[in-house]
């Protein structure tokens, strides 16, 4: 729609400002659907990932570089904490399981934790990372050791 000299009135003007805005919320949304879909094809990705054979070797490297950076512990694996079945809940409240509510690829994650990584000593800790607009936004898996001195 356009003005022109004819049909101008501020009826015509209204009209055009009520079609933009419109226009613009509908691609909006179309937008917002398209963001939608794709956060939910990696969603469905994610849950069906599994741990990797190299994973030990990359864990391995990983932990050797914070150690070079006098770190203690490092961040294995980051997601979003509405991809867990409770939002990140049992994480944020400090809940001692909650390990006991994931599901898919977290789950499997944990479970080679316990498998390989806590028998060597290490421990994980999940933590909230991010608080964006005051919600909690994704979920850290962190791989801490003590040092020598700490051992004893």
């Amino acid at each position: 729609m356009s003005l022109s000299g004819k049909g101008f009135s501020a009826d015509a003007v209204r009209d055009l400002v009520r079609s933009r805005k419109e226009a613009e919320e509908a691609e909006k949304r179309a937008y917002e659907a398209a963001q939608k879909a794709e956060r939910e094809k990696l969603r469905a990705s994610f849950e069906e990932r599994d741990v990797q054979p190299e994973a030990m070797d990359r864990i391995a490297a990983l932990v050797a570089k914070q150690v070079e950076r006098g770190e203690k512990q490092a961040l294995v694996l980051q997601f979003p904490s509405e991809w867990l079945p409770d939002q990140g809940r049992g994480v944020t409240s400090r809940d001692p399981n909650w390990h006991a509510k994931l599901e898919g690829f977290p789950k499997r994650a944990y479970d080679f934790f316990v498998r390989e990584l806590a028998p060597r000593g290490f421990q994980l800790k999940a933590e909230i990372l991010d608080w964006p607009n005051g919600m909690p936004g994704d979920v850290g898996f962190i791989l801490t050791w003590k040092s020598a001195e700490e051992q004893i």
